[in-house]
């Protein structure tokens, strides 16, 4: 139930060995800035210390109403209740940058920004605590199919020509996507929906061993074919962009990997 921004600082610090780390987490916690503001020192020591593996597509950022709601439109959630995020996550900041692109709204002036941990706000939108879920999730998460009769909001062609979209996508793990009609069985809404897409990347601490780095990542792209078939959240992950939005550089042995199979490295991300 932790935050991904813990485990990105643990990972610096040498407590874990590997972790998915948000590549907005990463940025933040190179200047100790956002999640990281009570732990500046420690966090800008342990940012250096991560290595990438690859990156990838891992999701959309869902804004989830319940299916009889009154919320038809962007406009509509002014005054509401809103769930962003976990109170030290980096997806609270990113929600609200989403909902202000696509309404002009602002948290805790023109609504009320609810933050929990993802599991126990789940349960409390079931519970009707609030009106609106921003869940950044893959497509087809099952979590999402437990929530009952539901609606996606989708972004409208507008909001990505805003200045606060276009502040938010310059990050490059940050950009547009699509959930398709049919992604889930209750959403009622049935069409496709506009939204905000994210990469991921896995890394590692700089410590650990080159053959170790390189099996890893080499066992993923081996293996991710027969994973999609077994796996519907992976069905995003693109072979060919193994470097999208990554925020640090490659491990070395990430590095020699992509190097065998003769792949291009970005000079901003070879170690």
């Amino acid at each position: 139930g932790q935050t991904l921004t813990k485990a990105c600082l643990k990972l610096g610090q040498g407590e874990i060995d590997a972790a998915v780390c948000p590549p907005p987490a990463h940025l933040l916690m190179g200047v100790g800035k956002g999640p990281f503001t009570k732990t500046a020192d420690a966090a800008k020591e342990a940012a250096p210390k991560l290595r990438g593996l690859f990156a990838f597509s891992a999701g959309f950022f869902h804004p989830i109403v319940p299916a009889d709601s009154s919320i038809e439109t962007w406009d509509d959630i002014a005054g509401l209740r809103i769930f962003t995020g976990p109170p030290a996550g980096s997806a609270n900041g990113q929600s609200q940058a989403i909902i202000e692109a696509a309404s002009g709204l602002k948290a805790g002036e023109d609504y009320e920004a609810f933050r929990l941990g993802w599991g126990a706000a789940l349960q409390a939108f079931q519970d009707g605590q609030f009106d609106m879920l921003m869940f950044p999730t893959a497509a087809g998460n099952a979590a999402i199919e437990q929530l009952g009769p539901i609606r996606l909001l989708g972004l409208g062609a507008d909001a990505f020509e805003t200045q606060v979209w276009k502040n938010y996508s310059k990050q490059e793990s940050r950009n547009a996507g699509v959930v398709p009609a049919g992604t889930y069985t209750i959403d009622v809404g049935n069409q496709d929906i506009q939204t905000a897409e994210y990469s991921m990347q896995a890394a590692v601490n700089i410590s650990m061993d080159d053959d170790t780095a390189y099996a890893m990542t080499k066992k993923f792209w081996d293996n991710l074919a027969t994973a999609k078939a077994d796996i519907r959240t992976l069905s995003s992950v693109d072979p060919a962009k193994p470097f999208v939005g990554m925020s640090m550089k490659l491990h070395p042995g990430a590095a020699r990997y992509y190097q065998e199979i003769g792949m291009d490295i970005p000079a901003d991300r070879m170690p």
